[in-house]
């Protein structure tokens, strides 16, 4: 397995499997950016997108990424890595392991390791404000502007509604303010990982140095350490002396203070603080969310779609942006126009059941919205007249009632008095149309958002 194609199937598998060790977050944040190039016989080739990326990869997870391919591959490789073309850097180098570049801050005690390695993705010009967030978003601005004010800064939240997006803008947002900042973002799990191994070389003291000289400490999914008494324990300490000298604590979780498996003492401590949610996105930050993501990623799909997508997928943020991403590379691979009809489809898999009520829908309601898109009373669909003024929206109509409902093409031939055969040329027809024509794709993904919203108003 020597070769470029071998590393594109096998690099998945490695991701897939470093989710279960280092988490969905950091995986998504640090990993997935990576292009994989080449796996020869020893070494592991990883184009990276930035030095931000590279620093963090190397210094964090270069030694986990090495053992998951030996147990998948059977060989011990060495990750060589380069720079993308399109970094910033006058030149990509071939190995940014001859690269220096003299980090700005370091951290007391832990040598040449940088103080920061902050995704420049995430700041606050980057995140979408609504109604959900609103409260945890301006919080965060006015922790970063003024840190040691609110301290702690407790944000909870359910997976996938933007904590770690925060803990990077405020990251970022410091910095601009002082560039001597001492900063560290980390996972819990990473902060129980380090002091394990500190403790195994009996460098406890480099540990707390590291930690309690900060001017901020951002710390990811706190829940983490329930059950880990002597990494609680610690944490409990670095917490008191980094409040006792006012530096900014933030500190984020999947539940509230109070719910936590940690110490009656810390949570006391969090709850001292400033503790705020992020509910789950309204729909207006779902679509706003879903237009920033388009442009980012430069897909070229339509706004009815983007709102379909806004409405059907509701849990997280992360799963707003895996659907567009589903939908922007297939109808770029399959050179096809992003219909409705065809999202639904594939993207079926993160749409609940009760989403999926287009089988209530009936043909009336789809004559009337039609009738009323083209000025026609809904006697003129059973009419036998065939000039095109009728019988291109009775097409339209019959192409919707193929695909909104569940009757037969006799049943719907019945409905606007016509055999099988001519729903059927009608419903050829119009497909042909919407994958050829852009602006009739438009105009059927309106109706069909009329029809549904329409529909799901008389079902409430």
């Amino acid at each position: 397995m020597d070769n470029s194609q071998d590393i594109k199937e096998i690099w998945p598998e490695i991701l897939k499997k470093l989710e279960g060790e280092i988490g969905l977050d950091a995986v998504d944040l640090w990993l997935k950016p990576i292009k994989p190039l080449v796996m020869e016989t020893d070494s592991l080739k990883l184009e990276v997108p930035d030095p931000v990326i590279y620093k963090t990869v190397k210094d964090r997870y270069e030694e986990q990424i090495i053992k998951t391919a030996l147990s998948i591959t059977g060989r011990m490789l060495t990750v060589n890595y380069s720079l993308s073309l399109a970094s910033s850097e006058p030149k990509p180098a071939p190995k940014i392991e001859a690269v220096r570049e003299e980090p700005r801050n370091r951290i007391p005690g832990m040598g040449q390791t940088p103080a920061f390695a902050f995704n420049p993705n995430y700041t606050f010009e980057t995140f979408i404000e609504g109604a959900s967030n609103r409260f945890a978003y301006a919080s965060a601005v006015g922790v970063s502007q003024n840190p040691g004010k609110s301290n702690p800064f407790f944000i909870y939240s359910a997976p996938g509604l933007g904590k770690t997006h925060l803990l990077h803008g405020i990251a970022n947002e410091m910095l601009k303010t002082n560039p001597s900042a001492r900063i560290i973002y980390t996972a819990s799990e990473n902060f129980v990982n380090e002091y394990i191994e500190t403790l195994q070389n009996k460098t406890p003291e480099t540990f707390r140095k590291k930690y309690r000289r900060l001017d901020c400490l951002l710390l990811d999914d706190i829940q983490f350490l329930g059950g880990k008494d002597r990494s609680e324990e610690e944490f409990f300490y670095t917490f008191n002396s980094l409040f006792e000298s006012k530096k900014q604590i933030v500190v984020t979780s999947d539940r509230p203070p109070k719910d936590l498996s940690l110490s009656q003492r810390l949570v006391s401590r969090f709850l001292s603080g400033l503790a705020v949610d992020i509910k789950m996105p309204d729909l207006e930050t779902r679509i706003a969310i879903l237009r920033q993501k388009k442009e980012f990623h430069k897909y070229i799909i339509p706004d009815d779609v983007i709102s379909f997508i806004a409405e059907h997928v509701k849990k997280n943020i992360r799963e707003l942006e895996g659907c567009l991403i589903t939908v922007g590379n297939y109808c770029t691979n399959m050179r096809t126009q992003p219909t409705i009809d065809i999202v639904k489809e594939i993207i079926k898999d993160y749409i609940s059941p009760g989403d999926q009520d287009d089988s209530r829908i009936n043909i009336d309601l789809i004559k009337t919205v039609v009738a009323d898109k083209y000025n026609l009373d809904l006697k003129d669909f059973k009419s036998p007249r065939r000039n095109e003024a009728i019988a291109f929206p009775r097409q339209v109509a019959m192409f919707l009632a193929c695909d909104l409902t569940e009757l037969s093409l006799p049943e719907i031939g019945a409905a606007f008095n016509r055999d099988h055969t001519t729903v059927m040329f009608a419903r050829d027809k119009m497909k042909q149309l919407v994958h050829s024509d852009p602006y009739f794709n438009e105009l059927i993904n309106l109706l069909i958002s009329k029809i549904k919203a329409v529909n799901n108003s008389s079902n409430q």
